[in-house]
């Protein structure tokens, strides 16, 4: 079993548009709903895998229901703590003309300390259950800064494992707590390192330092550039293969879901390095957020190429 945990869960809506015009008249061509949030993109994606997996985290109001709603309808089983204010609405509108999404994030709830503690709470008890846990996306008001860190220790604890995947200070500290994996983008991690533009050195030098931190593989996503990824025994270069991308949105939660999945599976480092890659770009191919076809992810493992540097 799998567990991946959104703390700030949504109904995603994806506004499909021929071409998208800024400050004119858009007509939309569709329109797609569904539970979001970077923890529920992942879910999706190890269900798609083949893979047993729930759900925990937050969900609140009317919307809350409806993320109930969704997940129900996949058949991925929910654990979500009620909370007393509405959970958001995140809004991508979708140019598809070059397959480039423009989103709009509502900030979400704010979280009472009663309902922080009872999160804490269940994740004592799942963490004696459950032995892989992904942290994922941005949290809530009202949870402190360290949600993550603290998340992670009890994690830890327990004798499971925690995937963070987050942004900010709360990546920033939850990576003091020594999670089993991160899988930081380049803005993500320019921005902890405190600098705008990133060299491949850096990268490599401040994945050198969280692996001697602790942290037994360090995921830097790069866009169609695939990643280059760390771990004890070396620095690899693991590129994607090419495509014609229709929705990049949710292709680094994919990449996250590919991962664990692989790892809980117990396969090699190389295939589920590979199997990230695939799981991503698969993504990126559909119109949906978090969506992939499992064959597909199977052929792409096929063209994705793999070189230590």
């Amino acid at each position: 079993m799998i567990t991946t945990i959104t703390l700030n869960a949504a109904i995603d809506q994806i506004y499909q548009v021929e071409s998208l015009s800024v400050g004119g008249v858009n007509r939309i061509a569709s329109i797609v709903k569904d539970a979001g949030g970077k923890g529920m993109n992942v879910a999706k994606v190890v269900k798609s895998s083949g893979a047993d997996v729930d759900v925990g985290g937050f969900a609140g109001g009317n919307n809350g229901d409806v993320i109930r709603q969704f997940l129900d309808a996949r058949s991925i089983p929910n654990e979500l703590i009620r909370i007393t204010e509405e959970s958001r609405v995140c809004l991508t509108v979708l140019n598809l003309e070059d397959g480039k999404g423009t989103e709009l994030l509502e900030s979400g709830p704010v979280i009472s300390t009663d309902e922080w503690s009872s999160l804490l709470h269940w994740l004592t008890l799942k963490s004696l259950e459950v032995k892989w846990f992904v942290l994922s996306g941005s949290l809530p008001k009202g949870v402190p800064e360290n949600a993550y860190a603290q998340m992670i220790e009890i994690i830890n604890a327990n004798g499971a494992k925690a995937v963070l995947d987050s942004s900010g200070p709360a990546l920033a500290l939850g990576i003091k707590a020594i999670p089993f994996a991160i899988k930081p983008n380049e803005e993500e991690i320019a921005s902890i390192l405190g600098k705008s533009v990133l060299s491949e050195s850096d990268l490599l030098e401040a994945g050198k330092r969280f692996i001697e931190s602790g942290i037994e593989h360090v995921c830097f996503t790069l866009g169609k550039s695939g990643a280059i990824i760390m771990n004890k025994s070396g620095n690899y270069k693991v590129n994607a293969p090419g495509i014609q991308p229709v929705n990049t949105v949710g292709s680094g939660d994919a990449f996250v879901g590919g991962f664990v999945y692989g790892c809980a599976m117990g396969e090699d480092v190389f295939t589920t390095y590979k199997r990230a890659i695939a799981c991503g770009t698969s993504n990126a191919m559909h119109e949906d957020i978090g969506y992939i076809e499992k064959q597909i992810v199977e052929s792409l493992m096929n063209k994705i190429t793999l070189e230590k540097i």
